[in-house]
């Protein structure tokens, strides 16, 4: 690896079982690529419906091609809530991040990854009839999720947020305009202009015309495979070199 440079295979929307087949084939037209990438990151909605045991085939899969990488995930609409714990019981070798991040050894680069579900501007009808309190979820999440990233950034040399709902309302071109609110919450694009990660990805958006765009001088990468029909792969610079001075070593949830 460039010593100021990390690769990161990243997906979301497999639905797994639903697009399991097209995954697995979009990863093997990267099999040359994988001994160069330094993480995964699963932006949710990995499996169809909460089928917890849908996720081994998509692991399987990253093992068999890329080998063993660390795999930083956040929860989706389909890895319903309730299920978390379910998910990090069967799944230990993945690092599930529900607002809330982990700061990664990569080869000298500290590398912290801010994870969350994300929020709707608009709850969903199910979810106002069933959910009433999720509104103020998805409100007090933004603010969380700043502070998160806020902490993160003196920690670390690079910071990436992962998110399942969309981070800005750019990504969302090809979708109903109606429903954007119920896609996204556009307070995140005012975290992102102020928290300054150096690379934001989401998924959820999967008839989006627009799969990168920019906050400010943020990147910003809509991976729900849907929209991509792959897998992608994103280059961030770090903003340090690895050993530079002032980086601390402790805080978030510190990889092994």
């Amino acid at each position: 690896m460039d010593t100021a440079r990390l690769r990161i295979l990243a997906t979301a929307d497999i639905h797994s079982p639903r697009y399991l087949l097209e995954f697995v084939s979009a990863l093997n037209k990267h099999k040359g690529e994988c001994s160069s990438i330094n993480l995964v990151v699963f932006a949710g909605d990995m499996v169809y419906k909460g089928r917890v045991e849908a996720l081994k085939p998509v692991l399987d899969a990253i093992r068999s091609t890329c080998g063993p990488k660390p795999i930083a995930a956040v929860f989706g609409n389909e890895e319903f809530i309730g299920l978390e714990d379910e998910f990090r019981r069967r799944y230990p070798e993945v690092d599930w991040l529900d607002d809330e991040y982990k700061v990664y050894d990569i080869e000298g680069l500290k590398v912290a990854v801010v994870g969350t579900r994300g929020s709707l501007e608009r709850p969903t009808r199910w979810q106002r009839r069933k959910m009433p309190w999720i509104t103020r979820v998805y409100a007090e999440r933004v603010k969380r999720v700043e502070k998160l990233l806020l902490e993160a950034r003196v920690k670390a040399d690079v910071v990436i947020i992962v998110s399942h709902y969309v981070l800005t309302w750019k990504t969302l071109d090809g979708e109903p305009r109606e429903i954007w609110p119920e896609m996204g919450h556009r307070g995140f694009e005012g975290v992102l202009k102020r928290a300054k990660p150096d690379a934001a990805i989401h998924g959820h958006a999967h008839k989006s015309r627009v799969l990168e765009t920019r906050v400010d001088s943020v990147p910003v990468y809509n991976v729900a495979f849907p929209a991509r029909r792959d897998v992608a792969i994103i280059e961030v610079m770090a903003r340090k070199a690895p050993g530079a001075e002032g980086v601390e070593e402790t805080g978030g949830l510190q990889s092994s």
